[in-house]
């Protein structure tokens, strides 16, 4: 069975009928399918609701309950705006649904508007994110999970090492199509687990993060900047969520000036030190290698299919610039 149209029981489960939904609509297809429906309530009135079917075998039943936890408690405090997870009929906010021989999980959320920033407005947008993403920051030093709450940490061995859960840069046969690649590459990761290993993980600086803060997972309403799709959430460096907020862009000119909006953001929430903003290119340049492994471990997304092939040549001169010490060698200035 598909695990990518499952979208009708995962809706049952929730208490909706087969003749109570009018629409469902695939939006999105990488680690997860989500779908935008639109179902009958109580009375007749008509609602969309967001379905996500979760990748069979990805994450756990519990790691996605954990993630349900951490946005209802952002919603109870106020802390960012994101929407709200619904709850099944038996009080679950996670059901499992039979997928083939296989049991996949689901949630579903209520239909925010908005849309992805385009990436003119970037600047402007990543300076409201920036003092999101240190608003989470502060509320995940003094909060305190509940009982087995459980996450992905997103260390060396996690993003660019062994255990990553997208495999390793080498795997992605791009890599080895470019001459001196491997070796470039290479020496850019012996450098970031220097820069990390020197960095460390104190808890000013190593906690809960959102994991993917990109433009596809912020919805802008007006003068609204929603924050959606915590699946990545996990424990890891604060300055991630500001590597994965370029994701895909990171060798776009305007990379200086969307960081210094970041930081601009992030500074009057909360405070950086200045080994915070040194370790920033490390951390982009983490990010790139494991997207790099990504494009290969989700061959089979249209995304990955056609941009693999300059994303990796991208790669390759984003870390000779890291390497150098050219890649955001203003940052500490901003």
């Amino acid at each position: 069975m598909d695990w990518t149209n499952n979208w009708l029981a995962a809706l049952q489960a929730f208490g909706w009928d087969a003749d109570q939904i009018s629409e469902a609509k695939l939006i999105s297809l990488s680690e997860n399918a989500t779908y935008r429906c639109e179902v009958t309530g109580p009375g007749g009135a008509r609602r969309r609701v967001i379905v996500r079917l979760h990748r069979p075998g990805f994450r756990t039943f519990e790691e996605i309950r954990s993630e349900i936890a951490w946005i209802t408690e952002l919603r109870r405090q106020h802390v960012v705006d994101t929407p709200r997870p619904l709850v099944a009929p038996d009080g679950s906010t996670v059901v499992q649904v039979p997928c083939g021989e296989l049991t996949q999980c689901a949630v579903v959320f209520e239909f925010a508007p908005g849309s992805e920033p385009h990436i003119t407005d970037m600047r402007a947008v990543m300076e409201v994110v920036g003092s999101q993403t240190a608003a989470l920051h502060r509320h995940v030093e003094t909060w305190q999970p509940p009982q087995g709450f459980t996450r992905p940490v997103w260390d060396v061995e996690s993003t660019i090492g062994g255990s990553s859960l997208w495999g390793r840069w080498e795997d992605t046969p791009e890599v080895h199509q470019i001459p001196a690649a491997v070796s470039v590459l290479a020496q850019a990761e012996q450098r970031i687990r220097r820069d990390l290993d020197r960095y460390g993980c104190s808890p000013t600086s190593f906690g809960l993060i959102h994991g993917d803060l990109r433009s596809t997972n912020l919805l802008v309403d007006g003068d609204t900047v929603r924050v959606i799709d915590f699946d990545d959430c996990g424990t890891g460096w604060f300055m991630y969520d500001l590597a994965c907020s370029v994701s895909f862009m990171e060798d776009d000119p305007a990379l200086s000036e969307w960081v210094a909006s970041w930081l601009r953001g992030y500074n009057r929430v909360r405070d950086l030190r200045s080994e915070d903003i040194e370790i920033i290119p490390s951390l982009i340049m983490a990010r790139r290698l494991l997207l790099t492994a990504w494009m290969e471990s989700r061959r089979e997304t249209e995304y990955a299919q056609r941009v693999r092939s300059s994303y990796v040549a991208g790669c390759v001169e984003l870390a000779q610039k890291y390497l150098s010490g050219a890649l955001l060698s203003d940052v500490a200035t901003v």
